[in-house]
């Protein structure tokens, strides 16, 4: 693997001609979603960044799970916060997406630290902090651990002046969530919040392909790409990963003309392959 790959200036400075494909919660088809296992075979499969979910349990420990429960992904139930860390290291993740009926396996519930330490050198890592309050905590641990050029942070914006005052902004990449936006308010809407925090990335749905187009002209030179979820649980119009498996060029290829420049999918491999990655379906 190049160092250009676990750089996100270094990843920035080339988008416009190497798009970022973005695994969400990592291989989980394969593997515990959230878990650092599926993180290194999403990359292996050709994600150039991995996403994750932070939030902190009862001591302020972050750890790495998507819900506010425990039910759907581990052997116990109960809320997060509550969590004791005395009991952490016991904690199992469920095979796959989770569920009562998916069986337990060997791995742990991670700290946001081990993965961060884990997955060192290795794929750009997404950070989707789940709760406004774990964010600060979030962007001291990727500063304490110097990985600020391998770590985009993101979260739900609606000003455009959100988090400018945190005494990590600036150092570490942030990308605002600007989702649910009417048809027709997504440049009056996005532009100054990407102005006023300089992000280089913004995530979005939309109602209309046309005016994404339009904003990603607008926002070019700003330097500043446009994030998109081809998810089959959240997508936007009929732009769905299920789709791209029977033609990626009417899905993929349709959000890159339109100037996408990263998908977030459950698909990592088929996108690898519609993008001709020579590292698709191989160990980087």
């Amino acid at each position: 693997m190049t160092d250009t790959l676990v750089s996100f200036s270094a990843a920035m400075a080339k988008l416009s001609t190497h798009p970022l494909i973005v695994a969400h919660r990592g291989d989980w088809r394969s593997l515990p979603e959230n878990s650092i296992a599926a993180m290194r075979s999403a990359r292996d499969l050709g994600a150039d960044m991995v996403e994750i979910d932070a939030q902190t349990i009862s001591d302020g420990t972050l750890v790495v799970i998507h819900d506010d429960t425990l039910d759907r992904t581990t052997q116990t139930a109960g809320s997060v916060a509550a969590l004791h860390p005395a009991v952490l290291s016991d904690l199992r993740l469920r095979a796959g997406a989770g569920g009562d009926e998916a069986p337990l396996t060997a791995h742990s519930l991670p700290t946001l630290e081990q993965m961060l330490a884990a997955l060192r050198g290795e794929v750009l890592v997404n950070i989707d902090t789940k709760h406004a309050h774990d964010l600060d905590a979030v962007a001291a641990l990727v500063l304490s651990m110097g990985m600020q050029d391998q770590v985009l942070l993101k979260m739900s914006v609606t000003q455009p002046g959100d988090f400018t005052d945190a005494p990590w902004f600036g150092q570490v990449p942030f990308m605002p969530l600007c989702m649910g936006l009417p048809k027709g308010a997504l440049i009056d809407t996005i532009l100054p919040i990407v102005q006023a925090t300089h992000a280089p990335l913004v995530e979005l749905d939309f109602q209309d392909l046309a005016e994404v187009a339009v904003l990603a002209e607008a926002l070019r030179p700003l330097g500043t790409g446009l994030w998109v979820n081809t998810l089959d649980p959240v997508h936007s119009l009929e732009l769905n990963d299920s789709r791209a498996l029977q033609d990626p060029s009417k899905v993929w290829g349709v959000l890159l003309d339109a100037g996408v420049r990263a998908i977030q999918t459950d698909r990592v491999e088929a996108l690898a392959r519609h993008l001709a990655r020579a590292s698709a379906g191989a160990p980087a």
